[in-house]
């Protein structure tokens, strides 16, 4: 099976978290799918790029997204100067220990 760009807009989630998430690229992105802007590993920003997942399984509190740069990504293709975002793509969340996936990649 093939890989998936990722795009504004995609449904995100983590493995420590209660609710799901969209994920925002980064303002004025230009290189675009189907209208959507394209995404890149650096679209890990909280609350600008990666919203809140409702509660956090292992701190009990709301979450406060927290994501390095998103691993796997598409190393051959730039966005912005940077590796496209693919739906295989994963962050780790280091407040809470959580795995961050891509669920639909937005497309």
């Amino acid at each position: 099976m093939g890989h998936y760009y990722v795009v504004n807009g995609a449904k995100i989630s983590c493995s420590m978290g209660s609710v799901s998430a969209s994920l925002r690229t980064t303002p004025g992105r230009r290189v675009k799918i189907g209208g959507k802007p394209r995404a890149n590993i650096t679209d890990c920003v909280p609350l600008l790029n990666v919203g809140p997942f409702g509660v956090c399984k292992m701190t009990k509190l709301p979450c406060v997204p927290s994501c390095a740069v998103w691993l796997n990504g598409k190393n051959d293709v730039l966005v912005g100067g940077m590796p496209a975002l693919l739906d295989s793509s994963m962050a780790i969340c280091p407040t809470g220990a959580g795995i961050i996936k891509i669920k639909k990649d937005g497309q």
